[in-house]
Parts: C-alpha cells; structure tokens; sequence
C-alpha cells in the first residue's frame, strides 16, 4: 500500500473522492428529494387544478387527490402542449368527428411500450377540458369504481383492476403514488 504524503492537493483529491462516494451511495434519496420539487409554475398549476378536483370528485364519488394527481401526471403539471393549446387535461382520445390534434405518445401493451400517433381531443375552453375529463370516470367502463373508496390509491387501483385498464402505462399506479407525494402539500 502506497502512502501518500499529507499535502493540500492529497488532502483535496481525498475530499473529493470521499465525496463521490458519498453522492454515489446517496444517489437514490437525491434524485427522490429532487424529483420531489416542483418549480412555481407547477405548483401554481396544482393550485388552479385543485378547487375543479374536489368539486367534481366530491360531486360524483372520485377521490379528489386522485383527480389532481391523474391531471399533474397527464399533463406534465400543466406543460404538455395537449393541456396548455388544447385544453385536454387527461390524454382524452377523440372519436370520430370530434375536433383533434395528432400527436406522437407512448402507449403501452403489458411491458412493452412504444411511441405511436393518437388523435387527441381538443376542446376550446379550460372549463370543457376538465368536464370531459370528468365524464371518463363516469363512462361505462368505470362508473362501478365510483363512490368506492376516498383513498387515491386504492382507486388508482381499482381503475387498473379490470378488464379494461385507465391507463396503459404498466407502473400507472407508482406514478400516481409519486405524484400524489409531489403534491401533498400544496
């Protein structure tokens, strides 16, 4: 073993290994701090989302959190051009003759995902946005989750429980739990 004398430039390049490792060893609890931080914008998004979130989902039976954490993921926290441009606060698909824009996403089938053109829905106003946002949890293919539980979580859950899933990301019940951790106290 090599000793090295005891000198400033040992003593900094000593500093600085110890400190990679530690950065290396704490990398996990960084990136979750950091992904834990929302910019001004994004908070003040979650604000403006948050009144419409409780007063639809206390009105027809949805976890409130739920709502604001599946509209924070959907729209990137109000950054996608989808929700900004074209008021779609949920990734809503058009059906034909419904005014759309076409745009490049992901869509997944099982674990195996990969980028595709879905025509969107455009709506003129915020205020239509977030009412055909509310009907999805109403439509035949959920209306049987409503009123089931107040937790968000467990109706994350329960959207991915049947046959027909919400969402076809396979981890869409995590991202639910990190967003809703993102914003508990906003």
């Amino acid at each position: 073993m090599k000793i090295y004398p005891f000198n400033k430039k040992n003593i900094l390049i000593s500093a600085g290994v110890l400190m990679l490792i530690f950065l290396f060893t704490q990398k996990k609890k960084i990136v979750k701090i950091y992904k834990g931080m929302l910019t001004d914008t994004q908070k003040n998004f979650v604000k403006k989302i948050k009144p419409f979130a409780y007063s639809i989902g206390n009105k027809i039976g949805v976890p409130p959190l739920f709502i604001l954490a599946q509209i924070c993921l959907e729209s990137g926290y109000g950054k996608s051009s989808l929700t900004n441009i074209y008021n779609n606060f949920g990734g809503i698909k058009a059906r034909p003759g419904e005014p759309f824009i076409s745009l490049l996403t992901t869509e997944c089938k099982g674990n195996v995902c990969s980028k595709v053109n879905q025509n969107f829905r455009k709506f003129d106003t915020v205020s239509q946005g977030l009412e055909a946002q509310s009907k999805i949890y109403q439509n035949r293919n959920f209306k049987q989750y409503l009123n089931k539980t107040a937790d968000p979580i467990q109706y994350a859950t329960l959207l991915q429980s049947g046959k027909l899933k919400y969402a076809t990301a396979p981890n869409y019940v995590n991202n639910i739990k990190n967003v809703l951790e993102t914003i508990k106290d906003i």
